[in-house]
């Protein structure tokens, strides 16, 4: 990490920043996992699931994007690794691993801005991403509700948005709910008006 002007690290942080005065409502496990400049878990993903009607675009996503996972599967080991850099960018890298249950080794890497008023931007490749409101749940969970698609486009930083319905994989939601010190359980689930549930997975984390 490089010197981040002497800040403290909930003044980097795009979610502290986006929850403002709600971040210190947060689990303590949750609280770490976003304050922690750098930040190292481990895990099983206990299911994932992909809608059939739509596991050829998932498929396609995947190799244009880099997002969402492309196919299901039960008890996947999963890495996550965060950092936040100094100018306030947070860089997610998410592993999931092959099994006899699902497709192949699986890397989804995005990056996290703060846009403000409780808004994040999460963009993956060619900057493909969503805009979601953060906010605390229940028990300190934090909560992301996808409102919007993004396409962040290189000329000018111009950013196009279109709503969730026009998207085969629709909005969502996803939750950190701290278990413990050190662990957290990841719920992430996405769903269409016409087509019904389209890609999700849950599980936990433990944070080393």
């Amino acid at each position: 990490m490089g010197d981040s002007g002497g800040r403290l690290p909930g003044e980097v942080s795009p979610i502290a920043r986006a929850l403002g005065e709600d971040f210190s409502r947060l689990h303590p496990a949750v609280l770490r996992h976003c304050l922690e400049p750098e930040v190292h878990a481990a895990g099983v993903m206990e299911t994932i699931h992909v809608n059939p009607l739509i596991r050829p675009l998932a498929l396609l996503s995947y190799a244009l994007f880099g997002a969402p996972v492309p196919g299901g599967g039960r008890n996947v080991k999963f890495t996550l690794h965060n950092r936040t850099d100094d100018a306030g960018r947070l860089h997610w890298v998410r592993r999931f691993s092959r099994n006899p249950s699902f497709p192949g080794d699986v890397t989804f890497e995005s990056s996290m801005i703060w846009l403000g008023n409780h808004r994040v931007t999460e963009t993956t490749r060619h900057g493909f991403g969503i805009e979601s409101r953060v906010g605390v749940g229940d028990g300190g969970s934090l909560v992301y509700d996808i409102e919007t698609y993004v396409v962040r486009s290189p000329v000018f930083g111009l950013i196009v948005r279109f709503p969730t319905w026009l998207s085969p994989f629709g909005g969502g939601r996803i939750t950190e709910t701290g278990q413990g010190d050190d662990c957290f359980a990841v719920d992430f689930q996405m769903a269409h008006p016409l087509l019904g549930p389209t890609v999700g997975y849950s599980g936990r984390c433990q944070m080393s």
